[in-house]
């Protein structure tokens, strides 16, 4: 194997960027044997897709948007109507409380069932109720008029507060922060998959950097085999000392140590591509050889610093995040204002009744005798309830005021300092994206530069390799020196295989910072929303004197 054999195999792996040569001695990497049989020829873009749809990490935090729009849910069932209803069966035996009853007790008994609906209101923070009743009751009370006596009533009710809770109360505080941290997650989710796509992306151009390397390495290792087998010939025909051969066999056991190097290297790359893109479910995932067959667009065009950084500040995902930090925080405040004021609210009512059953019939004085009974029915109950033989109303306001430094007070005073760090937190964050990008532009710049200083560098070695071999072939040169420049020559193959993997980085992470900050995909980035609690809705009846029997 000559020299210029090999020039040619370092060539194809390297001038192609990051891709494994196709010489005719190319070797195939152990990550290849072991399983030729299972294959993936992958893509760029097919890895994206892969991970986008199978990597667990992305999952949760995409579960974490379902997450935060089943708490939307949550606290938008605060408006929901709520049924309610009761029905049953009492007895009362009471003793004689007066000489009409004489040595008898007073037996009631009552069949009995109330059902109403009552819901709280999305606007003003009022609430509503609509309730019918309904019982039917027996009594040996002697004073009676009606036995049996059948009731009915019907009543509508409102509470509608004036200041507090009014403009926002506690349901639509939740239900705002709910919505806005729905939008939060959703941004996050967006932010993980950026950083996903770039980590897929990375991991792809270093597998393939790590199998030129292979390849690299191992055009290396048969140049030093045959650099050694012509060192043999020589050391035996007694041309160079002994001691040639020595240092000849002595690189190739190096190489050869360099080459499971970049084998073990090669394992870990696909390994890492296989835990971003593999289905956790397929379990013979582990066993598929990876072939990444995309091609690097190569070195594009510079960007604009400036221009890119003044756009991307408003992409950013985590800003965007930040500002519905700011908003919540605003929008606490301002409940929290609210909820200092006093607590006046407005109380309505409209009640009507209706009786009827057995009536009887007395005459004489009281309390008279029993000469007859007039039976009405049920339909009679339920017209004087839903008409105006006896309605029953109220109108009136409470007012309810804590006196001294309230527990709003106080929690209004921090929530205003959260939120005074939530916008300054805004201002940082814009300042590390600005540096971030500015930062991320430079490296951009600064490897493309370095790829023509080590393709150059490369070059040189290639003419000095070259060189020195056609020197020790005319016996000018020794084994040191041709030894020396392959290794010169080795490490500047593999300076460039590692320049142009850091522009390839450098590319996708401009890219990627332009939205998201730098970091790792996954459960770091998980959903942590505030939890929902629940807000019982009140029953409003009116407001009414104590002991004046208005109410139910």
């Amino acid at each position: 194997m000559n020299v210029r054999y090999f020039q040619r195999g370092i060539a194809i792996a390297v001038g192609s960027v990051l891709i494994a040569a196709s010489a005719p001695a190319q070797t195939v990497s152990p990550a290849a044997t072991e399983h030729p049989a299972a294959t993936v020829r992958l893509t760029l873009d097919e890895a994206v897709r892969r991970a986008v749809e199978n990597n667990p990490d992305l999952a949760i935090v995409r579960l974490g948007t379902e997450v935060e729009a089943a708490r939307v849910g949550e606290s938008r069932g605060a408006y929901a109507p709520v049924f309610s209803t009761a029905f049953g069966r009492t007895g009362n035996v009471a003793p004689p409380s007066n000489f009409l009853l004489g040595d008898s007790g007073v037996d009631v008994n009552d069949w009995f069932s109330s059902t109403g609906v009552r819901q709280r209101l999305p606007l003003g923070g009022g609430t509503w109720s609509a309730s019918w009743d309904s019982s039917r009751t027996t009594t040996n009370n002697p004073i009676t008029s009606f036995d049996p006596a059948l009731q009915a009533g019907f009543q509508l009710a409102v509470s509608q507060p004036l200041l507090r809770d009014r403009r926002v109360d506690s349901a639509r505080y939740q239900y705002v922060i709910a919505k806005r941290n729905q939008q939060s997650s959703e941004l996050r989710f967006r932010e993980s998959a950026v950083q996903t796509i770039a980590a897929v992306k990375q991991a792809y151009w270093t597998l393939k950097a790590t199998r030129a390397n292979v390849t690299v390495q191992q055009r290396s290792l048969q140049l030093a085999e045959e650099l050694a087998r012509q060192t043999k010939i020589r050391v035996e025909a007694g041309q160079i000392p002994p001691l040639d051969l020595v240092q000849a066999e002595a690189e190739v056991a190096q190489r050869r140590e360099n080459l499971i190097r970049a084998n073990t290297g090669d394992g870990d790359s696909e390994d890492r591509l296989r835990r971003l893109i593999m289905d956790p479910a397929d379990a013979s995932f582990w066993r598929t050889h990876l072939d990444p067959i995309e091609e690097p667009m190569g070195r594009g065009e510079l960007p604009d610093i400036d221009t890119v950084v003044e756009k991307a500040l408003g992409q950013r995902l985590d800003v965007s995040r930040a500002s519905l930090d700011l908003e919540n925080a605003k929008a606490t405040v301002e409940f929290l204002d609210n909820q200092r004021l006093p607590d006046v609210r407005l109380e309505t009512s409209y009640r009507g009744n209706g009786l009827a059953g057995s009536q009887f019939i007395r005459s004489g004085g009281f309390p008279g005798v029993i000469t007859g009974a007039r039976s009405r029915s049920f339909g009679d109950a339920l017209g004087q309830a839903f008409g105006p033989d006896y309605p029953a109303w109220s109108v009136g306001v409470t007012v309810n005021y804590a006196l001294g430094r309230s527990f709003e007070e106080a929690s209004r005073a921090r929530a205003e300092v959260e939120r005074r760090q939530d916008a300054q937190r805004i201002s940082s964050l814009r300042l590390e994206a600005a540096e971030t990008i500015r930062q991320s532009g430079r490296e951009i710049r600064s490897t493309a530069e370095r790829i023509d200083a080590a393709r150059a560098g490369a070059t040189l070695a290639e003419q000095r390799v070259e060189a020195e071999q056609r020197r020790y072939d005319a016996g000018l040169s020794t084994t040191f020196l041709v030894t020396q420049a392959q290794r010169d020559l080795l490490q500047a193959q593999v300076n460039l295989l590692q320049t142009t993997l850091d522009y390839e980085s450098s590319v996708v992470n401009f890219e990627a910072v332009q939205q998201a900050p730098a970091g790792i995909a996954g459960d770091a980035l998980a959903v942590r929303g505030s939890s929902v609690v629940l807000v019982p809705t009140p029953t409003p009846r009116g407001l009414f004197r104590q002991g004046s029997g208005g109410g139910f």
